[in-house]
């Protein structure tokens, strides 16, 4: 095996041969082994392809590519989270005037999704009721060594769905105010932090 110095004569040279044929000159492709050392050649060994290539053109420049990709990348995801803050911030002061008007309108809200959710829960006793029944006169006709009737069957199975289905409904609006809950504690510190003019 070639050691570091005898590699890097082998790098300079290739690189030199890629100077004196300009017209046959390819990309010659450097990249780290599992031992650490530097390698060259016209392809990469595919046990290597994710690890950071550089490659060398005909003038001897190095473009470290996946390097500058990633800078991009992460520039860009930089470059919109500034948008997308500053797009939330302008809604935020066009939408509230003073701290007292966002919290009525958090208050208001709450309330309204907690009357909601009161709504909802008031339903759920009422189905739950309706399925007790019904599990009930089912559990009579088991007692008595009959069959309850299929309509009842077809009854009990429906009321069971729609008492699933109302917990569902009630777990999802108090998810919702929850989250409600804690974008209005956000958004008013973020209000707070534009109107003293601490805009990060």
């Amino acid at each position: 095996m070639l050691n570091r110095s005898q590699l890097s004569k082998l790098f300079m040279l290739l690189m030199l041969l890629a100077l004196h044929h300009p017209a046959q000159a390819k990309l010659i492709k450097c990249w780290e082994n599992k031992a650490g050392v530097r390698e060259c050649g016209s392809t990469v060994p595919p046990e290597y392809s994710q690890s950071r290539i550089e490659i060398v053109n005909e003038r001897g420049l190095v473009a470290e590519l996946a390097a500058e990709r990633e800078r991009k990348r992460i520039a860009k995801e930089q470059e919109d989270v500034r948008k997308e803050r500053a797009r939330l911030d302008s809604i935020l002061l066009n939408t509230y005037t003073t701290e007292r008007d966002l919290i009525i309108a958090r208050d208001t809200n709450l309330k309204a999704a907690q009357g909601q959710i009161d709504i909802s829960t008031g339903n759920l006793k009422l189905l739950q009721s309706n399925f007790d029944d019904l599990q009930n006169r089912a559990a009579n006709y088991e007692r008595a060594g009959k069959k309850p009737p299929e309509q009842l069957i077809a009854k009990l199975n429906k009321a069971r769905e729609l008492v699933k289905q109302k917990k569902i409904h009630i777990e999802s609006k108090v998810s919702s105010k929850k989250e409600m809950e804690e974008k209005f504690k956000r958004d008013l510190t973020r209000f707070k932090e534009l109107k003293r003019g601490r805009i990060n």
